[in-house]
């Protein structure tokens, strides 16, 4: 799995990116179908965005498919979890229908008729 993290208008913080790296191969394990992720970490500085200024994106490509997950926190340390989460629910949901449809495919597949034997 290939990781890329960057960070905008922010440092950043060895905490930060040791929990990304983490959680990822918390991600990964068991499936190992993450072929590359991407965090990008933003601070925005609008004064109208409110108290939200710490934000997480990851962008996670699989077999079969790209996901991406963005949130807005106060902290860092709530986006990247908020972002995390929200990017297990998406992998869940579709490495679940993957696995329905591999299900569903076997089952109409009918072996073929041999002729009887002589």
């Amino acid at each position: 799995m290939d990781i890329r993290t960057e960070s905008r208008s922010v440092k950043m913080a060895p905490r930060w990116q040791d929990e990304i790296e983490a959680r990822l191969h918390d991600l990964q394990e068991s499936h190992g179908d993450i072929l590359h992720a991407r965090v990008t970490l933003e601070k925005n500085r609008h004064h109208k965005k409110g108290p939200n200024v710490a934000g997480a994106r990851l962008v996670c490509n699989v077999n079969g498919g790209t996901f991406t997950a963005s949130k807005t926190e106060k902290t860092f340390e709530e986006a990247i979890r908020a972002t995390f989460h929200a990017m297990e629910e998406e992998l869940r949901t579709f490495r679940g229908k993957r696995k329905q449809k591999a299900r569903t495919e076997s089952a109409r597949r009918v072996p073929a008729k041999r002729p009887p034997s002589e």
